[in-house]
């Protein structure tokens, strides 16, 4: 066998080489997870917080609410059965102000979401009472969450935001729909006597949770079919 022919099987070696290593490198590709999605879960409510604005370690936020929309993936029909919110056990763990703004941190927490045909949530007056947080944790648990952080902004005036992050526990939304997923709970909220917040409330809620689908590290990564490839 002469030298030009030992440099042309050499060739063709590593080209039939490469080609095999790109089908790889294709099929690895096809095979990674899709880019992750967001859903969500929308509501309104009215929340209970001991000393509106200023607060003390220690104080406990509680929200009770309803959600007004709900993301088709997960498969509630909001006109004949209701999702309702149970938020409790958060508490305060700083308070800072920033000019005005008070920026407050919490600790701990859990919310409840439940799925009920009986639609019967209702805030009552002065919480706890006889419908609430009552009417709101009965029901099918649809999602429990535990919350990793939690802050809340007051601005000057009244009013302000809120944003926390949970770990999802259990209920059929995790079940059924979205496993390793990560969720944010946030949104607005009014102290103004103007929003019509019943009686012993101190905020009226409007916010979302989202519920990210987390891409999963099981599958194969880009660098590591790079290096392959480049080898």
């Amino acid at each position: 066998m002469t030298s030009e022919t030992i440099q042309e099987d050499n060739v063709v070696t590593k080209l039939f080489m490469k080609t095999l290593v790109l089908a790889a490198f294709l099929v690895a590709l096809f095979a990674l997870p899709a880019f992750a999605q967001i859903h969500s879960v929308d509501y309104v409510g009215y929340g209970w917080d001991s000393g509106v604005p200023g607060k003390a370690l220690g104080d406990e936020f509680h929200f009770v609410g309803i959600a007004d929309y709900v993301d088709p993936v997960f498969g509630v029909d909001l006109g004949t059965e209701e999702l309702t919110f149970h938020v409790f056990g958060l508490l305060v763990v700083s308070e800072v102000d920033l000019g005005g703004t008070l920026m407050v941190t919490y600790s701990g927490g859990y919310m409840e979401i439940y799925q009920d045909g009986a639609m019967n949530a209702d805030w009552g007056i002065n919480p706890p009472n006889l419908t609430a947080p009552g009417t709101f944790s009965d029901g099918s648990l649809f999602f429990s969450g535990e919350f990793t952080d939690m802050t809340l902004f007051h601005f000057p005036g009244g009013g302000g935001n809120f944003e926390g992050n949970l770990n999802g526990i259990a209920g059929t939304m995790i079940d059924g729909s979205c496993t390793g997923c990560v969720y944010t709970w946030g949104g607005t909220f009014s102290t103004d006597a103007g929003a019509q917040i019943p009686e012993g409330y101190s905020l009226q809620v409007d916010g979302v949770l989202e519920i990210d689908a987390a891409v999963s590290t099981d599958e194969a990564s880009w660098g590591s079919v790079k290096a392959l490839y480049n080898n």
